[in-house]
This record gives C-alpha cells, structure tokens and sequence, in this order.
C-alpha cells in the first residue's frame, strides 16, 4: 500500500496508508489526511492516483509545496520522492497495490499520542483574512476635553484681567 511518511519542524512524525484514489492534504479537520502545523495551509493540497502514478496538486496554499527547495504546484510522486508542505518535510512511499477508488470517510492521523492530538493554536496562524486594525486607548475623546478646559481657562483669565484693568 502507498504512504507518505512526514516529519515536521519540532521533529515530530506520522506515517499514514493512501487507502484511497483521492485524499485531501491540510491542517483543518476535514482533510482525510491531518497535519497539524501551522505551516501547512488548512486544504493545502490533493493527492490522487491518475493512470497508475499518484501525484500531488497545490491547492493555493499560502507557504506552498516544494521539491528540492522549487516551488512547485503539482508533482508525481515516485516511492522515495520527497517533497515539502509549508515547512513538514514528507516522503512518498510507493508499491504496485491500487488504492480504492473510493475515498475514505475518516480522517486519516498520525499515530495516537503523535502531534496530530494537539490542539491547533489559532492565535498563532498567520494569512488568514484581513488585518484587525490596532484599537486605540480610548484617549482620545477625553484629550479633546482637556484642550478645551484649557482654552476656557485662559479665556476666563484674559477676561477677567481686561476687564479689571
């Protein structure tokens, strides 16, 4: 059966069985195969078998997928090939049995206890929707009003000194 082996920067791995024609790559949940970094994208990629010879397509992803450090957008993968996803070093471990036509519904994961069990922090994503403008002290209002006592003062005390003079 076919399988692609990853490691990730802190040096965590998984290994994980193609049991299908098709299998969505990303961190989110939904993809039938989980990795779990930050720098893979949420859908980032689809590997599917094409007359025989599996290959991998780049759906957009915001760090990409490279192949001896080339951006790439779409790769066939040979047994041994490796490739990156973000910054998850993989490899492609190839064999002459065909996969199912049928994808799988179950999310394929590392290992229990691997990293695929840790939350994601989402603090911590980058790329993801439009910059939230920085919130200011709330100051600003209440200096408006300070000016403005000020100015009432001098005028006060400019008054009130020609008028006794």
């Amino acid at each position: 059966m076919a399988k692609i082996q990853f490691t990730t920067p802190a040096g965590e791995s998984g290994e994980v069985e193609l049991t299908a024609g098709f299998v969505s790559v990303g961190r989110a949940d939904d993809n039938m195969l989980v990795i779990a970094d930050e720098s893979v994208s949420s859908h980032h990629g689809q590997i599917v078998q094409e007359n025989g010879v599996w290959v991998f397509t780049d759906l957009g992803s915001t760090n990409g997928t490279k192949v001896d450090g080339q951006r790439v957008e779409r790769v066939e993968l040979d047994s041994g090939g490796a490739f990156v996803l973000g910054s998850v070093e993989c490899v492609f471990i190839g064999d002459s049995a065909s996969p199912s036509p049928a994808p799988s519904r179950a999310p394929a994961r590392a290992p229990s206890g691997g990293y695929a069990d840790m939350p994601v922090n989402k603090s911590a994503r980058r790329g993801f929707g439009p910059k939230a403008k920085p919130q200011g002290s709330g100051s600003g209002p209440l200096m408006i009003l300070g000016v403005i006592a000020l100015l009432v003062c001098a005028y006060a005390a400019f008054t009130f000194t020609s008028m006794g003079g």
